[in-house]
């Protein structure tokens, strides 16, 4: 019986361990987390007044992989319990407005009616990305001024890729797009929201007023019965080989655990900086993760707003997203909750508070002009949003094809790898990756 062991105890190790414990029943499956808890931020949860808060906006939806999905949400279908979601329902805030119908910028017809685009797709950095998907008008005047609320770099020294984390690569809707005018290939059609044909996954979230930590630790349950060994609070340190196969991996507390195959799935810089120091340094000096300070609210008065999640775009107000829990889990006890984000350097700026905030949702017409605070609670998260620098991609890249080459018993998988961020992506790369390195005989 081999030992496999996975390190890294967020969405990604957890479907990893499930992925390798199924389709290699024989082999001992142990995952390693360097925290006490697993899931990552999707495993925190502030608890007050019988209210919990999540870190972040977290409503868990299907993969559209059948058999990942029966093990994600099985226990969950017929669980009156857990609200079912059709669609999650997402707004944006911007220019003075709020709109309900989804959570990027809304086109306008004037935006299709511009001619100011450039003729060559360039993809070098954020500033030229825009240029091409948008032309010279909306990337200086709507593009710009909002991305730069969030991440304190020029334009012109960012990867496009940026750009995702903040729901500011597309508009939605095509408003008067003329399909005769603009084919497939074009900047427009490139740059806005198409969900024609598109099956919009089920999500889902406990009803019984938890946060989604209970769906990780549903999770947890599941592989525990499934055999998958547990091992947290332990910090790598070091690795022991034998010409290039990984034999033990050594922790700050001084245990060891040997291992026939390491797969991780835990973001890249710490076995970079175990393993490949060199490059770690070169791809370190391109690439950082914001600052994110969480504010959890309750309110006396229902929310104006019925949207699940809104987007705040305008530059002069300080929240990104504001989660209206209420809207998707239903509403428990006397007071409504709420959590807001702050990212970058207003997070850091002191005029941060929650009585300010409060008067933005008001502003907003988020929260009701005489809504009371009840509870508040604020907590700051430093391993945010990455911000990758021109270059960062290459450097991680040269990174993992170092680690990969180095080390014959080694996998990089979920948010180890360059680009894998958001929590679906790296459940349906870690499925399906690591499903076929199993069929294909990589763990013997």
């Amino acid at each position: 019986m081999a030992v496999i062991a996975i390190v890294g105890g967020g969405i990604g190790g957890l479907v990893a361990a499930f992925t390798l414990k199924q389709s290699k029943p024989e082999h001992e499956v142990v995952l390693v987390e360097s925290s006490q808890s697993l899931g990552g931020l999707l495993g925190l949860s502030h608890q007050s007044h019988g209210y919990h808060f999540d870190i972040g906006t977290h409503i868990p939806a299907e993969t559209q992989i059948p058999q990942l999905d029966q093990w994600l949400y099985g226990a969950i279908y017929q669980d009156n319990s857990w609200s079912k979601i059709p669609r999650i329902r997402g707004a944006h805030y911007f220019r003075g407005k709020l709109d309900e119908s989804h959570h990027n910028i809304a086109s306008e017809e004037q935006y299709d009616l511009l001619t100011d685009g450039v003729p060559n797709k360039v993809l070098t950095n954020l500033w030229d990305d825009y240029l091409f998907r948008f032309g010279q008008s909306l990337t200086k005047n709507l593009f710009a001024p909002c991305i730069s609320k969030f991440v304190p770099f020029a334009l012109n020294e960012i990867e496009p890729e940026v750009k995702r984390y903040f729901a500011l690569d597309r508009l939605s809707g095509h408003a008067g797009r003329n399909p005769q005018q603009h084919g497939a290939s074009t900047p427009l059609a490139e740059s806005r929201i198409d969900l024609t044909g598109k099956t919009i996954p089920l999500a889902f979230y406990p009803a019984n007023g938890e946060g989604v930590f209970r769906w990780i630790k549903l999770l947890a349950e599941q592989l525990n019965a499934m055999g998958v060994q547990f091992l947290t609070g332990k910090k790598l340190v070091e690795f022991s080989k034998v010409q290039s196969t990984i034999k033990e991996l050594h922790f700050a507390d001084q245990s060891t655990l040997a291992c026939d195959y390491l797969v991780w799935t835990a973001p890249i810089e710490t076995l970079g900086q175990i393993a490949a120091s060199t490059v770690y340094q070169n791809w370190a000096g391109l690439y950082q993760r914001t600052t994110i300070k969480i504010f959890h609210f309750i309110v006396d008065q229902a929310f104006l707003s019925s949207s699940h999640y809104i987007n705040c775009f305008e530059p002069v107000l300080d929240p990104y997203r504001i989660t209206l829990y209420d809207n998707f889990a239903g509403h428990k006890g006397d007071g409504h909750r709420c959590t807001v984000e702050v990212i970058g350097t207003r997070a850091a700026d002191e005029g941060c508070t929650a009585a300010y905030l409060m008067s933005q949702l008001k502003e907003m017409k988020i929260i009701q002009p005489a809504a009371n605070l009840l509870y508040q609670h604020e907590t700051t998260i430093h391993n945010g949003f990455p911000v990758r620098k021109v270059g960062a991609t290459a450097a991680a890249e040269l990174m993992c094809e170092q680690l990969l080459s180095s080390y014959s018993n080694l996998s990089l998988s979920g948010s180890a790898k360059p680009g894998v961020f958001f929590s679906n992506d790296v459940m349906i790369k870690t499925y399906t990756e690591l499903k076929a390195a199993a069929e294909a005989g990589t763990f013997l």
